[in-house]
């Protein structure tokens, strides 16, 4: 096995003992203190040296074993101990690895290029001040005026630390004893408790917890004292160094990834999710997810996108158990299947999946109500026909996504003639803002609620209708506007792929008999019926009205250019394109790879323009040519009068 040399005393030093953590490596970590021992976990593998080393003890140490590699991952301003260490290593002709940290530049705060520099300029000042420097040139801090009531210092928990702060004359009450990084939240409490009005801190990156003092200190209106270091410390970054031991010395260990359903909120979480969170050393999630979860003091990446965040777990190797969490339940309307597809790929990392407390149970067992036979839909971020699922169910679960969907969705309702239905909505379930109120659609037609809100509908007059292909062709009023007669008209829909919540274009929709007959056959969808005729979009409107169609949306204008507002279809038929048939084909396509075209055509002109469309875009189609005759009554005779031959085209993209 290799034998590599670590030495540490930082955050980044315990992060990659941790990582070496039962890996096919045997690993010796050096750190200066007996506290510093204390906070690593003694392994099979790992054996842990405390006391401090000049440059011949180094030399003396290293030629005890055959070392792969060392690696400094000493503090930033331990500049003595980085040059023994180089040395040490030249001396022995073993490669050297220094891990580096960020500067984290800021604009806010004052630079200091010393600790001299820094008493100075605090010497002018009045208030109290917080020291996070550490415990080592405390006693410098002697010289301010006032200082055993002034200064208050944030140290290590050791006795080295506490007896360093007593000899230099702070009471108990002035020492805070703890070990960082801090978060933000934390910082400002130290820094209310302190009554802190300035605090000094050296410029200790990312890992050291650099920022978060930053972010505390413009919280608390505090003036943040930066001690600069004094050379650019060449190195590695944490991450680089995890993937050179990983591609130079075949050095791995296992990650792993929780997709973790939180429930309905902090208050919901389930106890297994409780300990999955305390043992994470990440947390990733939209910005309302890591809100709920800052208690658990977390390192944290903020993001719902799954290539967003698969890529954060590709390149940050430092963090070993990720938690990425999604609210309620991951098995619905959840983005965890997606991420499970983006990360599975990702070299040495398992993936679990643990589920919560949706928030549909929650609300339902809060309002008392048994849904074992509700419809559950979401409009968050996706289109859904609410009407028609009202229509058609006694109850109807709708989870919300944006602050005005519910006085949208009562105001459909009540054009319906749904006014009655009853209606119950749950706003931040589980969080101390949570609110219910219960009324009828006419009630909340203008109500503004919280954007992730649940709607409890219930109606008690459902719409019970069958819907067969073929409507007679006399039902539809016409006029004089051309219109697809009802054996074509069957045949050109059973061709269309419905499903129940399809989105269909009818470009050219004339009468609109097959987009009333679109509509009837997808309840949950809706139909585009795009005519740039004024006397067809009348026509139009008297039959939607004729047909009660709730979900059939009339659009006057041109194809191509209207079609650009739409949502993606489904199904799309083209009936009418005047000439534009293959730039309507390419925006379908563009929105929705996979949808199914179909087009009509009776002159040759059409016949080969379609020929050439379907054929140019990589389509599996097929062409059918009918001819309908219908008898008719001539005097004591029926003859049979035919009609024009008709050509149907029908395909889809090549997966």
């Amino acid at each position: 096995m290799n034998t590599i040399l670590l030495f540490g005393g930082t955050t980044e030093g315990r992060l990659l003992t941790e990582y070496l953590y039962d890996t096919n490596v045997t690993v010796d970590v050096c750190v200066a203190t007996e506290y510093g021992k204390e906070l690593l976990q003694q392994k099979q593998n790992i054996t842990v040296h405390f006391g401090r080393m000049d440059l011949k003890q180094m030399k003396a140490f290293l030629s005890q074993k055959q070392y792969c590699c060392v690696i400094d991952a000493t503090h930033p301003y331990a500049m003595e101990v980085t040059q023994n260490i180089i040395q040490a290593c030249e001396y022995h002709n073993i490669p050297y690895y220094r891990i580096s940290r960020e500067n984290n530049n800021t604009e806010y705060g004052i630079y200091m290029e010393s600790i001299e520099q820094a008493i100075d300029y605090l010497k002018n000042t009045e208030g109290n001040i917080l020291l996070t420097t550490g415990s080592k040139e405390i006693h410098k801090f002697t010289a301010l005026p006032q200082y055993s009531e002034r200064v208050y210092a944030r140290v290590l928990p050791s006795v080295d630390s506490i007896t360093a702060c007593q000899n230099s004359g702070l009471t108990a009450k002035h020492i805070i004893c703890m070990q960082g990084p801090f978060s933000k939240d934390m910082n400002v409490e130290h820094i209310k408790h302190t009554n802190a009005k300035y605090i000094v801190t050296k410029q200790s990156g990312y890992a050291g917890g650099f920022q978060q003092k930053i972010d505390a200190s413009i919280q608390c209106h505090a003036t943040i004292i930066i001690l600069a270091r004094k050379e650019k410390q060449q190195g590695i970054s944490y991450n680089d160094c995890i993937q050179l031991l990983q591609k130079q010395y075949g050095i791995y260990q296992k990650r792993y990834v929780t997709l973790l359903g939180i429930g309905a909120g902090k208050n919901t979480l389930t106890q297994q999710a409780q300990q999955i969170l305390q043992q994470c050393d990440c947390i990733i999630g939209a910005k309302r997810m890591i809100e709920t979860l800052q208690h658990f003091h977390k390192h944290s990446y903020i993001s719902y996108k799954s290539e967003e965040i698969a890529e954060f777990i590709k390149q940050n190797v430092m963090y070993n158990n990720i938690v990425v969490a999604y609210s309620g339940d991951i098995g619905f309307y959840s983005g965890a299947k997606k991420l499970y597809d983006a990360i599975g790929n990702i070299d040495n990392v398992t993936i679990q999946t643990v589920s919560g407390v949706s928030s549909v149970s929650y609300f339902m067992s809060k309002i008392q109500m048994p849904w074992e036979n509700a419809v559950l839909i979401s409009i968050h971020e996706q289109y859904q026909n609410v009407t028609g699922y009202v229509l058609q169910y006694h109850q109807v679960i709708v989870l919300l996504g944006e602050s005005h969907q519910t006085a949208n969705i009562c105001k459909k309702l009540c054009n319906m003639g749904l006014q009655n239905v009853k209606i119950v909505i749950g706003e931040n379930l589980s969080y101390d803002t949570e609110k219910i109120s219960q009324g009828t659609a006419e009630t909340f037609q203008n109500i503004v609620t919280s954007p992730l809100s649940i709607l409890y509908i219930e109606n008690n007059n459902v719409l019970q209708k069958k819907c067969n292909i073929g409507i007679k062709d006399e039902c539809f009023i016409r006029d004089s506007v051309p219109m697809t007669k009802r054996e074509i008209r069957t045949i050109v829909l059973s061709d269309m792929d419905f499903k129940q919540n399809s989105i269909v274009w009818d470009v050219g929709a004339g009468t609109g008999s097959i987009s009333i007959e679109s509509a009837l056959q997808c309840p949950f969808g809706t139909v585009y019926a795009i005519e740039k005729k004024q006397k067809a979009i009348q026509l139009l409107e008297q039959n939607k009205n004729k047909f009660h169609i709730y979900n059939m949306e009339i659009i006057w204008g041109e194809a191509p250019e209207i079609l650009q507002t739409l949502p993606p279809p489904d199904s799309v038929l083209i009936g009418g394109s005047s000439g534009t048939a293959k730039q309507i084909m390419d925006i379908a396509i563009q929105k929705n790879n996979a949808v199914k075209i179909v087009a009509t055509a009776v002159t040759l002109e059409s016949i080969r323009d379609f020929e050439q469309c379907f054929s140019s875009l990589d389509m599996i189609w097929e062409c059918k040519q009918i001819s309908v005759s219908k008898s008719e009554a001539f005097q004591n005779y029926h003859i049979m009068k035919s009609q024009n031959s008709v050509w149907i085209f029908s395909g889809r993209r090549k997966n």
